[in-house]
């Protein structure tokens, strides 16, 4: 099955690497990343290297070392700030995933968040008493999903492939944007710069189902899931100044990346619908938390962050 995705609120799937403030600058409304690689090889460079390297140890900004003159000659891209973030101070930034320099969504992001809305379709049908296990009771979902075939069973079921979706520049699909993490428990707001992709930005892929299920109805699984999580973020938002994008119709919600909130990712949801009480999440370190989760990452603190739709692409 051929997909559409589109951006409905500010995504960020990460790399796992920060981009320092000496590796980029700021001008007129815009964000430009250094391409380091080719700056140090610059003849322009070469005798400034020596003070470039001793003031880089104060975390300086690489546009108080250097004259934009030459940094403007070594631009690895550039990408818009948020008109909601037009001031802020420079920060490490949180790079989103890209390959060979280019931006796209893993399919592993997209099948990550599918799964949460089948374990949810399939657990929430079943008598279960605990929610303790993830690995039974994804192994238990899996069970009841997967075809009666030779090919699909064994510990590693392979019930769905999401490919990766196709790529776009950085200058076209990206954002610079400030995200607030609203009621963090130290007080205040803990303010993170992020590059997102942009709203209305469209990637395509591909989906294919190995379960009995089409894809069209794991699709509708996940959507069913995602609209109550959607309804959760709704009355979080009553009385606040938070925005929920809107659902276009005739397509498959999700939330993928960054933002994504506890709701999406654990669950909660199907504790409540299978009235299982005082239910904890279980995290690395033995960490847990109870409840519902009581932070928010919104785009300038207002907002959500994460919202994709999905829209099937007829073939003719």
């Amino acid at each position: 099955m051929k997909i559409k995705i589109r951006v409905l609120s500010p995504v960020h799937i990460g790399s796992g690497e920060e981009i320092s403030p000496l590796e980029y600058f700021i001008k007129d409304g815009k964000f430009y990343r250094v391409n380091i690689d080719s700056l140090f090889t610059s003849i322009e460079f070469k005798p400034r290297m020596e003070e470039f390297i001793e003031k880089a140890k104060g975390e300086r900004k690489i546009s108080e070392i250097l004259p934009l003159s030459i940094l403007e000659k070594h631009i690895l891209y550039s990408i818009n700030i948020s008109p909601l973030n037009s001031q802020f101070n420079q920060i490490q930034v949180k790079e989103y995933i890209k390959s060979a320099g280019r931006v796209y969504i893993p399919g592993s992001s997209i099948k990550g968040s599918i799964l949460s809305g089948v374990l949810e379709n399939v657990l929430s049908k079943k008598k279960i008493l605990k929610l303790d296990n993830f690995d039974d009771l994804l192994g238990m979902t899996l069970s009841e999903i997967k075809k009666e075939d030779k090919f699909n069973t064994g510990k590693f079921l392979r019930w769905l492939d999401v490919r990766d979706s196709n790529f776009k520049k950085p200058d076209e699909s990206l954002d610079l944007s400030q995200i607030k993490v609203v009621g963090a428990a130290r007080g205040g707001l803990l303010l993170i710069l992020y590059e997102t992709l942009k709203k209305d930005t469209e990637f395509e892929t591909e989906i294919i189902s190995h379960s009995k299920f089409s894809e069209e109805e794991i699709l509708k699984f996940a959507d069913q899931f995602y609209r109550k999580v959607y309804q959760k973020e709704k009355e979080f938002a009553k009385g606040k100044n938070v925005i929920l994008p809107e659902i276009p119709s005739n397509s498959y919600l999700l939330r993928i990346g960054q933002g994504s909130t506890a709701w999406s990712t654990s669950f909660f949801i199907l504790a409540e619908e299978l009235g299982i009480k005082n239910y904890d999440i279980k995290r690395p370190k033995n960490q847990k938390i109870k409840g519902p989760p009581r932070t928010r990452k919104l785009l300038s603190g207002t907002i959500s962050m994460g919202w994709i739709v999905i829209t099937k692409i007829e073939i003719t």
